[in-house]
Parts: C-alpha cells; structure tokens; sequence
C-alpha cells in the first residue's frame, strides 16, 4: 500500500501538517492519523456500496502510517537545527499574545472556518469583564484551514473584527503593525473588509517529548513487557498508555522514559523473566532494585543491555538539576493546546514556548515547579490579564501580581535555570489566603 493511494496520502496530508505545526506528540499525530482514515476507509465503502473494511483491511492500512509520520519528524527535528533563533511561527504567537494584553482577543488554529471563529469570538468577547485591564476593542484569528496553509509555507491570512464597527480600520491597523513590530511581513490595503496577508517561513520549533519520535525498527532490537503504576487521579496520559504490554527497548527508551510522569512507575520485563522497576527523579532515571541512577537522553544502551542479559553501568548519571522543571496546564480554549493533568518534565525552551502558546482565555493556567518545589503558577483572567503567584502550603496562601508575558517567561526561565522563584524581584505582591 503506497502513499499515493487517496486514503492514505489524505491522512497523512493532515498529519504532516500537525508535524510541521508543532501541535501535538508523535503518538496524538499518529492516533488521530489513525481515526481519519478509518473514517475515510468506511466513508468510501459506503459511498461506492462496498462492505465496510474488516480488521485486518484497516491494519493494513494502518501499517505504514507510523513509519511515515516517523519519517517526518525525524525529517523536522533535523531541519529545525539549523533554524533561526526565533521562527515567523513563534514571532506570530509572541504578537498574538502582545495583542490579547492590548485588548484585542488574539486565536490562533481556531475553529474550523470564517464564520465559525467571529461567532465563537464575539461570544467569548461577551464573557470578558472589561472593569479591569483594557477594554476588548476586537478580535484577530486564523482559523485551521489557514494553519494548514501556512504549514505548506503559503502564508497566513487573518481575520479581524471589531467590538464597534466604526473601528475596524483602526483595528486592522493596529493588528499590523503589532505583527510587524514582531519583525513579520504584513500586506494589507486598509480595507477593513479584507483580511491581512502574513508572509510566513512556516516553521514552527519542537521541544522535548514534542519532538521525540521511535525512528525505525532495527532486526533483532531487544524488546519487553512494559506495564505503567499512575498513582494520580488522572488518567494515564495516551503517549504513555500507547506503549503498554509489548514493546522494544528502542520505543521505550525514546518515547516514554525520558518524559516520565511525575511518580509514575515503568515495570519492565525482559524475555529472560528479570524485572525492573524505573522511576524518574526529577532529571535522572533511576532503577529501584539497584538505585542506579542513568541518564533520561541515554537510557536506550544500558537498558537494552540489561534486556539481553548485560551489565549496568558501574556510575551513575550526573545530575544538575537545573534547566527544567515539572509542568501542567490547561488550556480552557477548545481549540488551544490541550492540557497535561499530571506534571511531566519540561526543559526551559519548552516552558518558556508554553507560556506564549497558552491561549489568553479566562482560567487558562500553568503550573511550573522545580526541583525542590518551588512553584511559580498563572492564570489567564478575564480582561484579558495575566495573573502569576507563588503558593505556600505551610502557610495556606500565596503571594501574586498580574505580570505581563514576557514576565511571566523571565520568571519561568529563572525558575528553571537558577531554581528560584523571583516573583517579588517585580514589584509589590498581593497576598491571597485559602
């Protein structure tokens, strides 16, 4: 089966988009993959009178997705290293997140179409309480077909509108030259009824588990039984239940270790009937039947050494602590990015990112915690405003102010690289108790 054939090259048109995007992991790109050609399978059964495909039709099918979708992030984590420090793609997210805290509703890859995002903006716009920060004065989107667009590196044509129509030009305006002080190309003939055209390189970076990816099969790799402990009240996250029961030592290694849940625990079981228990503490993984501590980016050689009956290394990994910090969040926008219930490790850039891509949507949050559990979290409230604090259990409160991003980033970033919260290095902090 090729990827020419319609189905298939249909599914993975939409999922090459998700790699180039940035949206998503390997396994949530391959999954949904999965579930469009299914559907496209069975849709063009029915449509042609043909009995719906049997299981192992839609196996077959399946089978060569994976390997492609490897491919093209294997084929993207590559190119991004020779990237600019900042891509058009990130510049864009930066100036829509200094739009919302201009007061101009800011949405990017929202809803399905034109019509869609207005009516869904002009609800949201209603839901804001303007008593506080700027008054909303309009609205500024892209909707999923233009991301797909911009992926292909066609460009990227925005939407706007207005709270009082008299100011849509204004509006417009206003929305360009944000995008260019961004350092983006911007054409727009000031007609309030046309879009603006953005010039975009189509590149957006992934970070840590979002750019992992198994590569391929290697003939005669070691494989294991591999069971997950969740001790949280969540449900175990999909990248990680995807690779339960029987799975090489190559898929595991670079899919699922490193990034780890918080307290989560991998039982692994080798042909040979030994049994480990791993862990992750904090930046290393350490087995608890010898306490050895091994590294998160190179666990894949001793691993599949002990598979086939070796040694362990006799040292254990290094450990800094520093340059990364556990994180949750949850984005409160259907369309946005998603939520991580339960804290898994993030490296700076990635925490960083997550502070911009977070969508401007009341009660959106994040939470970022280092090593030693000092927390820094923020919250998206209505206004647009952004509120960040840091809580104290023993006290039974915490201690906050409204920052702007680029703050809430610099307090992210000291967090993770000096493992101190700085909050108050910004001015006078308001004290909330529980």
């Amino acid at each position: 089966m090729t990827e020419d054939w319609e189905p298939l090259a249909t599914a993975l048109n939409g999922a090459t988009a998700n790699v180039v995007y940035g949206k998503g992991g390997f396994v949530e790109i391959y999954r949904t993959a999965c579930e469009d050609l299914v559907d496209l399978l069975r849709s063009d059964a029915d449509r042609e009178g043909r009995e719906r495909p049997g299981e192992s039709d839609l196996t077959a099918a399946l089978t060569p997705l994976a390997s492609a979708i490897d491919d093209a992030m294997a084929q993207h984590v590559h190119q991004q290293r020779r990237w600019p420090a900042r891509t058009d793609g990130e510049r864009l997210t930066r100036a829509f997140r200094a739009l919302d805290e201009s007061g101009i509703v800011a949405r990017e890859d929202f809803t399905c179409c034109g019509n869609c995002a207005r009516d869904a903006l002009r609800s949201e716009i209603a839901a804001h309480d303007t008593d506080e920060g700027h008054a909303i004065r309009g609205y500024v989107y892209y909707h999923a077909q233009e991301a797909t667009r911009a992926t292909e590196g066609r460009g990227l044509h925005l939407g706007f509108g207005a709270v009082h129509e008299i100011r849509r030009a204004a509006v417009g305006e206003e929305i360009a030259e944000t995008l260019r002080a961004h350092g983006l190309t911007v054409a727009w003939n000031g007609d309030p009824d046309t879009t603006l055209a953005v010039t975009l390189d189509g590149r957006w970076r992934r970070w840590g588990r979002g750019a992992a990816h198994p590569g391929p099969a290697v003939e005669g790799e070691p494989s294991v039984e591999a069971a997950f402990t969740n001790p949280s009240a969540y449900a175990t996250p999909v990248w990680v239940s995807h690779y339960e029961g029987r799975v090489t030592v190559r898929e595991l290694a670079r899919m699922v270790l490193p990034w780890l849940p918080e307290n989560f625990a991998a039982t692994i079981t080798s042909d040979r009937g030994d049994t480990i228990r791993i862990e992750r503490d904090f930046d290393v993984l350490r087995v608890r039947e010898t306490g050895l501590a091994l590294s998160r980016e190179r666990v894949e050689e001793p691993l599949s050494r002990w598979a086939v009956g070796g040694v362990w290394p006799e040292e254990d990994a290094v450990s800094d602590r520093i340059g990364m910090v556990e994180a949750s969040y949850q984005d409160t926008s259907a369309d946005g990015i998603g939520a991580v219930d339960v804290p898994e490790p993030m490296e700076t850039a990635a925490a960083r990112a997550l502070v911009h891509r977070l969508t401007a949507a009341p009660d959106s949050f994040a939470v970022f915690v280092a090593h030693d559990g000092s927390c820094v979290q923020m919250m998206w409230h209505a206004g647009p405003r952004l509120w960040m604090e840091t809580p104290d259990l023993k006290e039974s409160l915490s201690r906050g102010r409204h920052v702007s991003v680029s703050e809430a980033e610099e307090m992210v970033r000291i967090l993770a690289e000096e493992g101190r919260v700085a909050l108050d290095e910004l001015g006078e902090l308001t004290v909330i108790t529980w």
